[in-house]
């Protein structure tokens, strides 16, 4: 019985203990915080310098002129791999504009008028949940784990993503770009290739081989294979069904062309977000508080100078 009461009170003891602890963390978050009003109002002037300046910033980053709008779209793909895309991509995220050779107007064959206002040209993978073939999410953050065997990178598809300073040119650029992909030779090629590959020739050959099969004149035979009693060959139905398949990939290879007649096509076009990333709002906000805590900072500086001089005399 005293050994239970005992058990009781340490635990009363340490339920007690952990309350003063956070009572204690408490006071000295509220202590901080009565440091920091009593050094704003001691330094009032040096905060609102700070806050203004900051301000004016986020208000100058944020004008008309400056404001960033995103732009992006899925593309889709014919006879041509994600990853073959992508790698075509990269030319364009890569390009710098101090070299012409190397610069978006000889890449997209754009007047610089119309360039200079793209800040960025990014491209992610289309993620397919449960491999059902249907696009499930956007891998912004290009963080999807390739041991994931469950959960895939669709090969028929990526998102394009531009980033412009004049929304009105997006269909200019959106032009260039599906210029840019569709003439590029490895491209063409995969696309030519993929469309070849199902010829009407082949279907009539295995047409023809299933035709003699079934018409010719054979002898029936009586065996037996695997425990079971065969008459005559059981295997000709393999024709069919073979040239069965071979009809159904057709289709859904002719139904694919029919849709795109070219290695990429933008089914949506780019689609632009009538949000800027640097909006006013936003940006005045953000001036606001980093002017506050700047100021805070530059406040501490000046009270603790002597304290700060005298720590580095210190030898």
């Amino acid at each position: 019985m005293e050994e239970n009461n005992s058990k009781e009170i340490n635990l009363l003891q340490l339920i007690s203990l952990f309350f003063n602890w956070l009572k204690k963390k408490w006071e000295l978050i509220l202590n901080f915080l009565g440091y920091l009003l009593r050094l704003s109002f001691r330094h009032i002037l040096v905060i609102f310098i700070a806050v203004l300046v900051c301000f004016s910033i986020g208000y100058y980053l944020s004008r008309p002129s400056a404001r960033i709008y995103k732009a992006e779209a899925v593309a889709m793909l014919y006879g041509v791999d994600t990853q073959t895309a992508k790698e075509v991509s990269k030319q364009l995220e890569s390009s710098v504009s101090s070299n012409t050779l190397f610069s978006l107007s000889s890449k997209l064959s754009l007047p610089d008028s119309v360039t200079k206002n793209i800040v960025e040209i990014t491209s992610f993978y289309v993620i397919d949940y449960l491999k059902d073939g249907v696009a499930d999410m956007i891998d912004y953050k290009n963080s999807h784990s390739l041991t994931d065997t469950l959960n895939l990178r669709m090969k028929d598809r990526f998102c394009l993503q531009i980033k412009t300073l004049n929304i009105n040119q997006v269909p200019i650029v959106q032009a260039a770009i599906l210029n840019y992909f569709n003439t590029n030779l490895v491209m063409r090629n995969q696309f030519n290739i993929r469309k070849s590959e199902i010829t009407d020739i082949e279907l009539q050959r295995i047409d023809s081989l299933a035709k003699i099969f079934y018409f010719k004149d054979t002898e029936k035979q009586i065996r037996f294979e695997k425990d079971k009693l065969l008459v005559g060959d059981q295997k000709k139905q393999l024709f069919f069904e073979d040239l069965l398949k071979l009809h159904d990939i057709k289709a859904f290879a002719q139904s694919k062309l029919t849709d795109y007649t070219q290695p990429m096509t933008l089914p949506s076009g780019l689609v632009v977000n009538p949000n800027p990333e640097n909006g006013r709002l936003k940006y005045e906000i953000v001036g606001l508080f980093l002017g506050f805590l700047i100021g805070l900072f530059v406040s501490a500086l000046i009270e603790n100078f002597k304290k700060i001089l005298s720590f580095l005399d210190k030898k």
